[in-house]
Formats: C-alpha cells, structure tokens, sequence
C-alpha cells in the first residue's frame, strides 16, 4: 500500500515514520531541526538530498519554555508554528512526569490538543525520559513507547521526530562508543525501535577535528556523514575550511600584539562589528589558534597572540 504523502526526505525520512535526532545538551539539534523545516517549507535540499514539505509542522518543547526554542525558527525565518510547551503549562500537573505508566498517555493528550493534521511533521525535543514509558534505560520502556509512536504516525498519518541525548563517551579507548548511533542515552533500543537514526556530535579540537559531524542512518539507503559549523548567525553551514582559515586570521587581527593580552570579549565584539562573525564561530577559531601554538590562554577569558619567528 502506497504512502498518501511524500517522504520528507525521499530515501532518508520515509513518510509515516519515526525518527531520532541525538546528540549532547546543547550541540544544536533545535537549530539544526528549525533549519530543515525552513528546508522543508521552501522545497530546497538538505544536505544535499532532494525534500517534500509537509502539510503542517508542530513542536512538542518539553524541556524548556517555547521561547527558548522559538528564537532558532525565527533565526530560520520558520514564522509561527503549532507548539505545546510543558514548562509553559500553568495548569498541568507536573507530578505527572513522576508516573512513567502515564507517559504515553500525557503524549497522546498532547497530540489531542495540537490535533496535527494529515501529512504533518511532528517534533518531540527531548522524547526521553518525560514520554517514555519506563525507564529509558529499559529496552522494553523504550520499544512500547517507540512502537506507540509509530502507531500515532499510521493512525494520524503523520511524522515523528524525537531529539535524544548522547550519552558521556568513555574514557578508555577500547571502551568508547564505535558509531555515534550507539551514544544515546537509555537503552539500544532507542536505535533498534526508530525508523532513521540522526546525530550531531561536538567538534573535537584536540583531535584536530574543528567542526560539527551531522550523520543519519537509514534503513533503505547507506549511512552518511557532513561536516558542518555554526554560520554568524548560529545556524549551521557546511564546514569550509578555506573560510575557517580566514575567521581565524580575523581573530588574530582583533588581539593586541604579542605578550600583551586581550580579552574574550573584546574579540567576539571586535569580530562581530568589523565581520558579523556569530560568538561560536569566534571560539572555534580561538580553540584552533590555540591548538596550532599561534594563541596562548593566560587564564578565563584572556589570550595573548604568541611571538613566531
């Protein structure tokens, strides 16, 4: 039987499915996910890969007040869009996240009150733990709450995504996490139970890796990985390093000569108004400056150019 909507990402999303976006608190998954529903509006690639706007979009917030999310659709140029926050709900009683048998039933009443119609995007950021029904270190927890979630996508002939976290990688090498995939925290079944499995994993500068990984995992078409940075306006872009070179030579342009120091602040601001380059990407160039020996950190918030000869 045929899909009566198109896929989101043909190959990559499947229409009707469920999909689980991980990564660390705070790596950029809202503004990566505010990105593709601009995308997805506008009918233009991601990632290179073709799209198929929904009918609707609808976010679910149940960490944070919406305002907190809302400031990455406005960046995107997303305008008003359907939302539900928990931490704005003055009349829920919140000693229902205590009571994980209820789980799946505080969801359901959510998506009664949004009333997605046909063909929607809907977003959970974060799914776990408020929404699943156990312990998200349970397999079984997670699997009834996946496999409930993927009734919904039938039943209301809608999409999911859910944001994870990734859990801590481990210090011993032998014992480290070998695919990103398997970093979201709570039970495998997190992968097992999901349609298409996406991450977004932090730059690594002491490992010479100074930019973003977006990866996904589908189940019809091979794995794949991008790189990508934080644009001047938070957003992300694909990583060029030609461009990082250059960031990085403002920077040193913004600082005091060598042995005298400047401060963080006085960096970012001088970036800002001479480049518009966004705080982040002015941090990156420092941990790189850093990391070739071009910078010294005298202590938080302080940097000093360093003599080469």
């Amino acid at each position: 039987m045929s899909n009566p909507f198109p896929d989101p990402i043909p190959g990559i999303i499947p229409f009707g499915t469920v999909t689980v976006f991980a990564g660390a608190p705070g790596v950029g998954k809202t503004a990566m996910l505010a990105d593709w529903v601009k995308r997805w509006q506008d009918g233009r690639t991601i990632w290179g890969k073709p799209t198929n706007p929904a009918t609707a979009y609808y976010y679910i917030a149940a960490d944070r007040q919406w305002a907190s999310h809302a400031k990455w659709f406005e960046l995107a140029g997303v305008g008003e869009i359907a939302h539900y926050s928990l931490a704005d709900q003055a009349a829920l009683d919140l000693d229902i996240i205590m009571r994980p048998n209820e789980a799946l039933k505080l969801f359901g009443s959510i998506l009664a009150q949004l009333q997605p119609i046909p063909g929607a995007h809907v977003t959970v950021d974060p799914m776990s733990p408020i929404f699943v029904a156990g312990s998200p270190n349970d397999s079984r927890a997670v699997a009834r709450t996946l496999l409930e979630f993927s009734r919904w996508c039938q039943t209301l002939q809608i999409n999911i995504s859910c944001t994870a976290h990734f859990g801590k990688q481990k210090g011993e090498t032998k014992d480290q996490y070998t695919r990103p995939q398997d970093r979201i925290a709570g039970s495998g079944a997190f992968s097992g139970f999901s349609d298409t499995q996406v991450y977004l994993v932090d730059p690594v500068p002491a490992a010479g890796i100074p930019y973003h990984t977006l990866g996904w995992n589908p189940r019809q078409a091979p794995a794949e990985e991008f790189r990508c940075v934080r644009g001047p306006n938070g957003l992300f872009v694909p990583y060029d390093p030609m461009q990082e070179d250059t960031i990085s030579a403002h920077v040193l342009d913004s600082m005091q000569p060598a042995g005298q120091s400047t401060l963080l602040n006085t960096i970012v601001e001088q970036c800002q108004i001479r480049h518009g380059y966004h705080r982040m990407q002015v941090r990156r160039a420092l941990e790189r400056l850093t990391k070739e020996g071009r910078i010294v950190k005298l202590g938080r918030g302080q940097y000093t150019r360093r003599n080469i000869h």
